[in-house]
């Protein structure tokens, strides 16, 4: 599932396609992907209006108009593709919204997903905050200066394990299964810990770590596995900079020794049993 900085590296490459732009058609091709859409509000707000404003919150990407907002989560395998026509459908092409300016040729946004378990809101005006989709978050990491105090404070007395509780969207967004595991990796934390037992100390050098994992990743535009591409259409490159997940059997490079593959609350944990205790 794309995390933060594979949702950040298509906000802003959307911002390039679409800000101040007019959005002056939108056709829907099915009424639901993981829950049904709300195609009249939808249309409401963003139709024949011009796009003033476009941001992530945590893995949710929101098109603003003057009138609201429309909210985007791009699941398992949805993407947004930048198009010259409207005609040039890949399969599984949900939504197409037509982009006029004066004096430019229209441009068309396509958003496809082949799995279904994207995500489709709208909500009036500036009160996107309260949406369902988006109203029991956590803070973003990289807007806490001191990142690893607040997960410090926010873990005391919990004995769930470190992962499960940095992938737990209420106590901090964006972070799945990848950046988790690369993180814990350069902090020399083990997955399993409890979060509860984890020192000050250690969880200042996780903030770090999480915040420069995923500028990183930003940087480098997202992390390609089976599914993520941009609006290009082109995959991310962060793979090549992995250094534990995915890598089942291979040597840590800072021990030598090889990286474990696990299972941890029904999802793969890759780490190094040496060095992160």
């Amino acid at each position: 599932m794309p995390e933060l900085p594979e949702v950040e590296t298509v906000t802003q490459a959307l911002k390039e396609v679409g800000l101040n732009w007019t959005i002056t058609k939108i056709d829907f091709f099915r009424k639901d992907l993981r829950e049904s859409i709300p195609i009249e509000e939808f249309k409401k707000i963003l139709l024949n209006c011009s796009i003033i404003e476009i941001k992530r919150r945590s893995k949710y990407i929101l098109i603003f108009s003057h009138k609201g907002c429309g909210i985007f989560h791009l699941g398992m395998s949805g993407s947004f593709l930048s198009r010259k026509d409207a005609e040039t459908k890949v399969p599984h092409t949900h939504l197409i919204m037509r982009l006029s300016k004066r004096g430019s040729r229209s441009r068309f946004l396509h958003f496809v997903d082949p799995r279904r378990f994207g995500r489709i809101g709208a909500v009036v005006l500036n009160n996107y905050e309260n949406h369902p989709f988006l109203r029991n978050l956590g803070p973003e990491p990289l807007e806490l200066p001191r990142l690893g105090d607040y997960l410090y404070e926010k873990s005391r007395k919990s004995s769930r394990a470190i992962k499960t509780f940095l992938m737990d969207a209420k106590n901090i967004v964006g972070l799945g299964n990848i950046y988790v595991c690369e993180s814990l990796y350069q902090a020399r934390i083990s997955p399993f810990r409890a979060a509860g037992q984890v020192s000050r100390k250690e969880f200042q050098l996780l903030g770090n770590a999480i915040k420069k994992t995923l500028r990183k990743a930003i940087k480098q535009g997202g992390t390609t596995l089976k599914d993520f591409k941009n609006t290009e259409g082109n995959p991310g490159y962060f793979k090549v900079s992995l250094k534990v997940y995915g890598r089942t059997g291979l040597a840590c490079e800072n021990c030598k020794d090889s990286i474990t593959l696990a299972k941890q609350s029904g999802r793969s944990s890759w780490f190094c049993s040496f060095c992160q205790k």
